[in-house]
């Protein structure tokens, strides 16, 4: 949890000190580019003078935020400003599809190909891949009251990803999607969506309160292909920036789930305008910015409002664009069996990273979102060594060791 705190005069720095003093966990407090234990007066008395800093609990769990959080607004040193400072339970939420992946597995002794149920959609493995991190996340959406369906909200559960807003229906059954492992690792999807209930998602179904207890809202644009769930997905992020979240959006183009191409440009880049943080591949440059060519079409997406432009490029790593400039980060070298989850994880990688950064999107220079990246890219490699894509998503622990092998040359 990060909490913008007022400082500026020692009594509001012991009252800070002493609301921390007895938490079962670290904090730190950070003023500028200073970083002190927060619950050492000495350590925060010796920062340089400032009106505010920015409060960092080590933990997501509410039984030890909300009452430090009732207890620093009772003492009138919490500010009550700023996108990136989490007052609340959650560092992120998404809304979008959840599905099943029935993912190919090999062929049996008759020559038959067999293919393992796993829990996918890309929103939903963006959560699973922070909450395997540690951070506390949550997901909207609407699957089957069926098997399936019932699957799914396991998964959720077993993961530690909030599942009040995932719901089950009795009228619509769980969208499937098939995919092929080819042999390099890439995949390809063929759908069972008609009537599937992800996109009868309806506004009125939608948690607010659960939008508004989140840091980052997260949305794809499968949720953009169909009505309802197209109006629904609107808003939701009209709500989100209201209630001062930032936007990530990972447009995640499916050919075969849109009527044509043109809907499917008119209506992906329609989300844009919204969008704080934008990750796309590098063959969605064209679609969604009409440049083919990847650096161009980072700048693009500054153009049109975004603050941070990602394109992802395979097995070369991702680009990185802010305002200041752009760069390029290499990905790690690995021995991929199952591309699935690969963008998906890398973009939980850097949510997770520029979550805990404290920074605003605005904030984030080019050298911050390189760091965030290289974390994804980490996250990315350590997945596609493993089948399916929530049940692939790496520990913190299994990153860290990623992290300390050679970046491709």
């Amino acid at each position: 949890m990060l909490l913008k705190v007022k400082l500026g005069n020692t009594v509001n720095i012991k009252n800070l000190v002493s609301a921390v003093a007895n938490l079962p966990c670290n904090a730190d407090l950070q003023s500028g580019t200073f970083v002190v234990d927060a619950k050492s007066i000495l350590g925060v008395l010796s920062l340089p003078a400032k009106e505010f800093g920015v409060l960092k609990v080590d933990s997501d769990n509410p039984k030890i935020c909300t009452p430090l959080l009732e207890h620093l607004e009772a003492l009138g040193i919490l500010c009550k400003e700023g996108p990136m400072i989490q007052k609340t339970t959650f560092l992120a939420c998404a809304l979008g599809e959840m599905l099943i992946d029935f993912t190919m597995q090999g062929r049996n002794e008759q020559g038959q190909r067999i293919f393992a149920q796993n829990a996918g959609g890309a929103p939903a493995n963006v959560m699973a891949a922070m909450a395997r991190l540690g951070a506390r996340t949550a997901f909207i959406g609407k699957a089957g009251n069926d098997m399936h369906g019932r699957f799914l909200k396991e998964t959720l559960d077993h993961n530690g990803i909030d599942s009040s807003g995932f719901i089950l229906s009795d009228d619509y059954f769980t969208t499937l999607a098939f995919v092929d492992i080819k042999p390099d690792g890439d995949r390809e999807f063929s759908f069972a969506r008609n009537h599937g209930a992800d996109k009868m998602l309806e506004k009125g179904e939608v948690p607010l309160d659960l939008i508004r207890n989140s840091g980052i809202l997260h949305i794809g644009s499968v949720s953009l292909t169909d009505e309802p769930v197209r109006s629904t997905t609107l808003f939701a992020v009209q709500k989100a920036k209201e209630a001062g979240c930032v936007i990530s959006y990972d447009p995640n183009y499916r050919n075969t789930l849109w009527k044509d191409e043109e809907t499917a440009r008119i209506q992906m880049r329609n989300m844009l305008k919204y969008a704080d943080l934008v990750k796309i591949s590098d063959e969605e440059t064209t679609l969604l910015t009409g440049e083919s060519d990847y650096e161009k079409a980072a700048e693009s997406l500054l153009r049109q409002g975004v603050k941070i432009a990602v394109v992802t490029l395979g097995k070369l790593g991702a680009y990185v664009r802010t305002s200041d400039s752009g760069r390029i980060v290499k990905g790690f070298k690995n021995k991929a069996v199952d591309a699935t989850g690969a963008g998906d994880s890398f973009w939980g990688g850097f949510l997770y990273q520029f979550s805990r950064c404290g920074k605003t999107p605005e904030e984030i220079t080019v050298s911050d979102a390189a760091e965030f990246a290289d974390f994804g890219n980490a996250v990315a490699s350590v997945c596609v060594e493993h089948y399916g894509a929530i049940p692939a998503m790496p520990t913190m622990e299994q990153v860290a060791e990623k992290m300390k092998e050679e970046r491709r040359i």
